[in-house]
């Protein structure tokens, strides 16, 4: 099944440290959620932009997005940061999609980032996030499933969100959205049953 989240009282200790301003804290916390944000953007790439892009390119701009505006976060707890590096993610493959769709140059990548340090720091840290197995076998079967199915596990596994904030994007009441859960989870794991 899909890996629990996080131990969210290590990440909310580390995300204080790197509001306190902890370089190391706040490298530890993009660290151990790179895996992770790397499976969401693959996911959410689809298999066109995937031919196209390399996710850890995707994910690389995503994480250095969320260095240049770590002070904007407002929120101090775990789940929130990953919402909000999802959110990051989710912004930058609607970006990516629409330059691709429209076949135009994406202005914002030719801007010149003053600090060429974090730069690479930022590089450093995507080639060492590793995908493991279990994480390209969920990947392989969410794409088997219904897109309503794959959406609902997203925003509740992958973004964390609440079944109130899940009806609300996707349209229906939250007791829906719960029996719609339970239904993805379980053509999930049929679909993943399948696959081993």
């Amino acid at each position: 099944m899909l890996r629990p989240p996080m131990d969210s009282t290590d990440t909310t200790t580390l995300l204080q440290a790197a509001r306190a301003g902890s370089r190391e804290a706040l490298e530890e916390l993009f660290k151990r959620c790179g895996p992770r944000l790397l499976a969401l953007i693959r996911l959410r790439l689809g298999p066109d932009l995937r031919a196209r892009l390399e996710s850890r390119d995707v994910l690389a701009e995503c994480l250095l997005t969320a260095f240049q505006k770590f002070d904007q976060l407002r929120q101090s707890d775990g789940a929130s940061f990953n919402a909000w590096l999802a959110r990051i993610a989710e912004n930058e493959i609607n970006d990516l999609a629409e330059h691709h769709h429209r076949q135009r140059r994406d202005v914002r990548r030719e801007e010149f980032l003053e600090d060429e340090h974090l730069v690479g720091e930022v590089r450093s840290l995507t080639s060492r996030v590793a995908v493991d197995e279990q994480l390209r076998l969920i990947e392989c079967a969410l794409e088997t499933l219904e897109a309503e199915h794959r959406e609902v596990i997203l925003l509740r596994k992958m973004y964390e969100l609440s079944f109130p904030e899940i009806g609300e994007r996707m349209g229906r009441s939250p007791d829906a959205c719960r029996m719609l859960l339970a239904r993805a989870m379980t053509e999930l794991t049929l679909a993943m049953d399948g696959s081993a």
